[in-house]
């Protein structure tokens, strides 16, 4: 109808909802995890995370899940070192006398190491000495001594010897030698009959080729004290052949002591096979005393 358009913009805005959108928070990476609570023997370790990506802003929500987080950490088992029980009691001593040795023990099994533990240090034995006191010594007996002079030279007499008893001498406690015998012997001697008085000496003699017979009759004994094979004089045996009176033989006394002495009675023959020939060529006699 002729008339004039609007004066002005058909529209208008206005600004609105001018507050900042709500931010939800979210949480950034993971740190690293801390140090294991224990070296062994099952221990903890923690690691964290900051609700910073982004940060929670104009009333959005919170981050979701944990902000840390936790996980067994070192767990084998921790090394137990050993330990000593107590020492027993010491063992018997291994010698009588003389100087010993006892022991006596401890065990690593206070407790008994493991899992790779250390030993127990320092030793297991504990050694003394013991009985000190020195060892019996037993006697023991010299060797024996000489013979000592017979008491009699005839008619029965002793002897004796001894020995000592230090070979060795009994010292600390040991035995005397009394267990061994004794410490003296004795031995009769002189048993041969004792001559009688020169008075009661008698003379016989007899030729070559013949045998004398001493006899001292009932309980007497022959005791020779001289013999002569041989010739000494022309008053005996008479002969044509005498050619020396100055021969004996010089076994004369031994051969008649071995056949006769200590005897009631023997014989004896005056020939040259028993005492040899001291003077060839002479008639020889046997004089016996």
């Amino acid at each position: 109808n002729g008339g004039k358009n609007c004066v002005g913009a058909l529209s208008e805005s206005a600004s609105c909802g001018t507050n900042p959108c709500p931010v939800n928070g979210n949480y950034g990476n993971w740190g690293a995890w801390s140090r294991c609570t224990k070296t062994c023997g099952s221990g903890t370790q923690k690691r964290n995370r900051a609700c910073n990506n982004p940060a929670p802003k104009y009333g959005g929500k919170a981050c979701v899940g944990k902000s840390s987080e936790t996980r067994f950490c070192n767990t084998k088992r921790c090394p137990v070192n050993g330990g000593w029980s107590a020492f027993g009691n010491y063992g018997p001593c291994n010698n009588k006398c003389g100087g010993g040795i006892q022991k006596k023990m401890r065990y690593c099994s206070n407790p008994t190491p493991k899992y790779g533990g250390k030993g127990c240090p320092g030793l297991n034995t504990m050694i003394r000495t013991c009985n000190l006191h020195k060892c019996p010594v037993d006697g023991g007996y010299s060797s024996w001594g000489a013979f000592s002079r017979c008491s009699k030279s005839c008619g029965g007499g002793t002897r004796s010897r001894t020995r000592s008893c230090t070979n060795p001498t009994p010292k600390y406690g040991g035995r005397s030698c009394s267990r061994l015998g004794a410490s003296r012997e004795t031995q009769r001697c002189g048993t041969g009959a004792c001559p009688i008085p020169w008075s009661g000496y008698k003379t016989a003699r007899v030729c070559e080729h013949h045998t004398m017979h001493p006899n001292c009759g009932s309980g007497g004994r022959v005791y020779i004290h001289s013999a002569t094979y041989g010739r000494k004089s022309r008053s005996y045996c008479g002969n044509i052949f005498w050619y020396s009176t100055n021969c004996r033989s010089g076994s004369s006394h031994h051969h008649v002591v071995a056949r006769c002495n200590n005897r009631q009675s023997c014989s004896v023959t005056a020939t040259n096979s028993i005492f040899g020939d001291p003077c060839w060529g002479t008639v020889k006699y046997l004089e016996v005393t």
